[in-house]
């Protein structure tokens, strides 16, 4: 009897969760309330905000912004969706259409100051709290390319002075490497590290969905202070900046690492292609042992990518060149996998892309499956809260992702993932 209670329950364990979502707005939710699932304004994802939303001119489409997004219920159906600019003194009516999905479009001032809100109520008469889903919105004319050149030079000077409360005044409290790890590794970069010269040229700076990645090389030199040895080295790298209510501020950084060398494991949320191979600095944070090694290979630097990726419909995604695509409608062939708006919401995959669930999450998994990989165009039962290993030909390499949000009626996707760029299933 007890065998048969629990094949019972490991197969209720199996059935979709359709109503399951890893967005912010949804934890402790009753069945009769309703429930936004998915709020974006034009390319930019609100699901990744803390209290504010800030877009560039270069944002907008058309001088607009286009407020999309999604609302579900349990029971009944969705019968108004409004939005307030004004901390809800006056209501506009979205536009709503089947499945939940709405839209509304305004053209904003720059630099104003709007108070966000929005409300959703069911065919029942219940409604999402008027101060639920409410944050500040604002249009900067401040160029975001220029912003976050800007912001990685100001990091760079408090760097080179030693300055480690400015430093983490530049880094985003969403900053998707472990933030306490990145001010511990400073200390300890300061300590163990003096004389420090770092010469940083960038080579492009590229825009998506409000993520600013500038790609740089750099020439450095340090000296320990244990030895007082002078090491030096060169590599490329990447580091991300994102618009927040303090300004542009770090989101994420790259190995090889140009700050915070003492603690690359918790820091880095990918490795730059580029670098792997390279003689890169490396720095013991115990003893204060500082060498150059091989990026890639060895104990303390990243073995394998890892990141946070958003894709809208007909972007897609390519592990081994970190690259976003916009390939339109119909299967993925540039990248590995390319969401894409439709009914019953589709994840292609590339040809000679397999894949097959996973147990969740992925940060506690170690190596992808060695074999049982379906040779399927598109991922099935893809949810957020959902865990996939992927076998990637030729090679093959591996990769695992968990969803974290997924839109089937926009096509808006995002998505954590480990990449082995070695080829091995261990990351």
């Amino acid at each position: 009897m007890k065998r048969f209670f629990a094949t019972i329950l490991f197969l209720v364990t199996l059935l979709p969760t359709a109503g399951t979502h890893a967005a912010w707005w949804e934890f402790g939710r009753e069945s009769n309330e309703p429930s936004i699932t998915d709020l974006r304004f034009n390319s930019m994802d609100a699901a990744r905000l803390d209290d504010t939303m800030i877009l560039g001119t270069d944002d907008l489409q058309g001088g607009a912004i286009i407020v999309r997004g999604r609302v579900q219920v349990g029971r009944g159906e969705i019968g108004l969706v409004e939005i307030s600019l004004d901390e809800g003194k006056t209501w506009n009516t979205a536009t709503l259409s089947d499945r939940g999905l709405f839209t509304w479009e305004f053209r904003p001032e720059i630099g104003r100051n709007y108070p966000f809100r929005v409300r959703a109520t069911s065919t029942t008469g219940v409604s999402t709290g008027p101060e639920e889903h409410e944050f500040h919105l604002m249009v900067t004319s401040d160029d975001g390319s220029s912003a976050a050149r800007e912001a990685f030079s100001k990091l760079l000077e408090a760097y080179r002075n030693e300055d480690r409360a400015g430093f983490m005044r530049h880094v985003s409290d969403s900053f998707e490497g472990d933030f306490s790890a990145l001010d511990d590794a400073l200390m300890n970069d300061f300590r163990w590290l003096d004389s420090i010269s770092i010469q940083a040229n960038i080579t492009r700076v590229v825009s998506n969905s409000g993520l600013f990645e500038l790609y740089f090389t750099y020439n450095r030199q340090v000296r320990s202070s244990r030895n007082g040895q002078f090491l030096r080295d060169s590599a490329a790298s990447v580091v991300g900046f994102r618009r927040g209510s303090g300004g542009m501020k770090l989101i994420r950084m790259s190995a090889p690492l140009i700050f915070g060398v003492s603690d690359t494991g918790y820091i880095a949320t990918s490795v730059t292609g580029q670098a792997i191979g390279q003689n890169v600095l490396v720095v013991d944070p115990y003893t204060g042992g500082a060498t150059t090694q091989s990026q890639g290979t060895t104990a303390g630097a990243a073995s394998s990518t890892s990141g946070t990726q958003s894709l809208i419909s007909g972007e897609s995604y390519n592990f081994d060149t970190d690259s976003v695509a916009n390939e339109g409608p119909g299967p993925a062939i540039q990248g590995d996998l390319k969401p894409e708006a439709a009914a019953m919401g589709f994840i292609f995959l590339r040809n000679g892309v397999g894949f097959q669930p996973i147990a969740c999450p992925i940060s506690t998994t170690a190596s992808a499956p060695a074999g049982g990989y379906m040779a399927m165009p598109y991922l099935m039962n893809a949810q957020a809260g959902n865990c996939y290993a992927l076998e990637i030909l030729p090679g093959p390499k591996y990769a695992i992702i968990e969803i974290v949000s997924y839109n089937p009626g926009l096509g808006n996707l995002t998505f954590r993932y480990k990449y082995q760029p070695g080829g091995g299933r261990n990351f």
